[in-house]
């Protein structure tokens, strides 16, 4: 499904474009774990430290099943935060019930900080 125009690359020459291509991708901007991505292309991912969860991640600030990511037929992401000790932060608010993700939106669990994205794709036909 192609949506919006993300990138345009090299001004006055060829430009090349980007699609949002439709799987979700978190990515830790932690220190201890910088850079790991995680790929959320199913209705329902959940997130905790527990092995069972489909994204475990090694933070003892984190619940042992903490949050759930959901996506809807449109491609609209969610996440809902599980009844975690403390909390799930989008943007700096504590979630109460499931919130929409939107590209770029900051995620915290725990001590572990996250970004959202929505995969993407060249267009290579320009």
């Amino acid at each position: 499904m192609k949506e919006d125009t993300i990138i345009r690359e090299n001004p006055g020459k060829k430009k090349i474009i980007s699609f949002l291509t439709g799987r979700g991708v978190i990515t830790t901007l932690s220190s201890d774990k910088l850079g790991k991505s995680y790929i959320i292309d199913r209705e329902s991912v959940l997130i905790g430290r527990d092995p069972s969860c489909d994204i475990c991640i090694d933070d003892p600030l984190i619940s042992k099943v903490h949050s759930r990511f959901t996506v809807e037929e449109d491609k609209i992401f969610r996440i809902e935060d599980l009844g975690s000790t403390n909390g799930t932060f989008l943007n700096k608010k504590k979630l109460s019930k499931p919130s929409q993700l939107h590209y770029s939106d900051r995620i915290v669990l725990g001590g572990t900080i996250f970004r959202f994205f929505i995969e993407e794709a060249l267009d290579k036909t320009m």
